[in-house]
């Protein structure tokens, strides 16, 4: 059995992205795609939780004007991505669990946030970091409550 006591995200009608509910009387979770049926978890089931982003400026190698260009040509798209980050643009977030989903078996679930570019020093940047921050602090509370 399984009864929702808290919402940890409810995504907009009309994505793809799931629905994550708690039951934090009976110590479980549960990952809910619209048309399927839920799988639920153990808080034990999780593992580890991040935050993650694309577009971290420390990841941008150094290159010379002609390794550059050969760059721009090679892949176009990753030197657009390279010359954002340098812009402090983050250019994707998102929250990244780590399930036990069985004896031997790990999997990860990916919560995107956000997959669109935005200045890291603007005001939705730092919304955007809250909802990740309020995800991932759901999580860690259920690994918590185990020890």
């Amino acid at each position: 059995m399984f009864t929702i006591t808290d919402t940890i995200l409810d995504p907009p009608r009309f994505t793809f992205l799931p629905a994550i509910y708690q039951d934090a009387t009976r110590r479980k979770w549960a990952v809910h795609q619209r048309g399927a049926t839920p799988r639920i978890f153990d808080y034990a089931d999780v593992l580890q939780c991040e935050i993650v982003e694309t577009g971290n400026p420390e990841d941008v190698p150094q290159l010379s004007n002609r390794e550059l260009a050969q760059q721009i040509l090679i892949n176009p798209a990753q030197a657009t991505k390279n010359n954002a980050a340098k812009r402090n643009m983050c250019l994707g977030m998102g929250v990244v669990v780590a399930v036990q989903t069985g004896e031997d078996e790990i999997s990860k679930l990916e919560i995107p946030v956000t997959a669109g570019e935005v200045k890291r020093d603007c005001g939705l940047y730092r919304s955007y970091r809250n909802v990740a921050e309020q995800i991932k602090e759901a999580f860690d509370a259920m690994g918590r409550s185990e020890q």
